[in-house]
């Protein structure tokens, strides 16, 4: 269920949140999960600025880059995976 009352950052330019989840897990979303039950597909949580939406983008099957697209107008989107990145699984696009 979505929460109705208004956060008090809407509107407002949003870069990047940082996972809150306890550090532990976080290598566990970039290891060898291929999306079977008990083992999620990783994705990346994607703040859509060009519709003021939240969607995730997934791994490719190649594990080479997390790819996907706006939830309301479709923009699409690639992340290349590569040494020299981030830990971080949350974004702001668009």
């Amino acid at each position: 269920m979505v929460d109705p009352t208004p956060h008090p950052n809407v509107g407002k330019h949003l870069d990047v949140v940082h996972d809150v989840r306890d550090q532990s897990n976080a290598s566990d979303s970039a290891s060898g999960r291929d999306g079977t039950p008990g083992n999620p597909r990783p994705f990346l949580g994607i703040q859509f600025r060009c519709c003021q939406t939240y969607g995730r983008i997934y791994r490719n099957d190649q594990r080479t880059a997390y790819r996907g697209g706006c939830p309301k107008c479709g923009a699409r989107m690639e992340i290349p995976i590569g040494s020299g990145g981030t830990n971080k699984r949350f974004f702001s696009a668009g």
